[in-house]
């Protein structure tokens, strides 16, 4: 998707879901839900929260073959959603691989191809937790329905991702004949990265993808526990499920196109998720701000401790990011 209409998009949808949740909203009933919440539970939150982005950390460097230490891609992976924070196209993203590969075995494709990888093992970790919960949710027929067809699209994208790669000369020699046909330029470069790709995908398997599964597992059990620790702070009755529900649908939401930080998407999820519990508005949308607003300047700390660690700053960080995904670019290009 061309990057502008793809600002565009993420805008509107912020938009949109801005307005979903604030049209008719009681700002006295607002206020009186921030005011009476017990703020000892942000403790809790910011503990858990955090152990959660170690465990990430953990089980990319299971990911990476143990190439970079755990310590340091804690780091780079606080600096990545510090960034996507603040700057559009989730750039952040973009950012942890090239921090990735600056003074370490790590080559640019297997950063990527991981990162990638993470991705479609968060998905099918977060449905397997809506699933755990569905049958103590009510109001499930299309939450349960759409959630059955994303999984079963994800497992049948990880299974051919797999299986290409493990016979990965004949794709890549099918897709070299194809592109060589519609642009044969670029034959030599698409087939250079689609065996670089797929040969990065390939070293993950077995014992090592086995391993990091159970991170992730602990990745998403840590995020519930965050945002179930809030939630006692505004809705003390709730059941654990609660949180973990929410878990999953916040996760689901701001993976859509949206402004820097997943301003409007975090909220309407958040409140949407809970409505499905009964809980009015404005109770939701107070827990929600309180929890997004927590993250972000907790991200913000760290992510800055982070950049002095990596002896960076944003505009640095942001420019050799950029420089690192033309150089990828170019280095396709020589190959073809």
């Amino acid at each position: 998707m061309n990057k502008r209409w793809q600002m565009s998009l993420g805008l509107m949808l912020s938009c949109v879901a801005l307005a979903a949740i604030l049209r008719g909203i009681r700002w006295g009933e607002l206020g009186r839900a921030m005011a009476q919440a017990n703020y000892w539970w942000l403790l809790p939150f910011v503990l858990f929260e955090t152990l959660s982005l170690w465990a990430r950390a953990m089980r990319w460097r299971v990911l990476l073959e143990e190439k970079i230490g755990g310590g340091r891609l804690f780091w780079i992976t606080n600096i990545s959603y510090f960034v996507s924070n603040l700057l559009p196209l989730r750039i952040g993203e973009l950012a942890r691989v090239y921090l990735a590969t600056r003074g370490s075995a790590v080559s640019g494709m297997q950063a990527l191809s991981t990162a990638v990888l993470e991705r479609m093992i968060d998905v099918l970790t977060v449905f397997a937790l809506l699933f755990a919960v569905l049958p103590l949710v009510p109001q499930q027929g299309l939450i349960t329905a759409i959630a059955y067809w994303v999984v079963a699209a994800v497992l049948l994208a990880m299974v051919a991702v797999f299986g290409l790669a493990r016979k990965r000369s004949g794709f890549v020699a099918i897709i070299g004949e194809f592109v060589g046909r519609v642009a044969p330029r670029l034959r030599g470069a698409t087939s250079e990265a689609a065996e670089n790709f797929l040969r990065s995908i390939d070293i993950v398997r077995g014992r090592r993808l086995g391993i990091a599964a159970l991170w992730s597992v602990l990745v998403w059990l840590l995020a519930a526990l965050a945002v179930y620790s809030m939630l006692l702070g505004f809705l003390p009755e709730q059941p654990v499920y609660v949180g973990v529900f929410v878990t999953a649908i916040v996760a689901l939401g701001i993976a859509l196109p949206s402004v820097p930080a997943g301003v409007g998407l975090w909220e309407a999820a958040t409140v949407a998720a809970l409505a499905v519990f009964g809980v009015d508005r404005e109770t939701a949308l107070a827990y929600a701000v309180v929890m997004h607003l927590t993250i972000f300047v907790k991200m913000a700390i760290l992510g800055t401790v982070g950049l002095h660690f990596e002896g960076e700053n944003l505009n640095h960080l942001a420019s050799g990011a950029r420089r690192f995904a033309r150089r990828l670019r170019d280095q396709q290009d020589e190959v073809a």
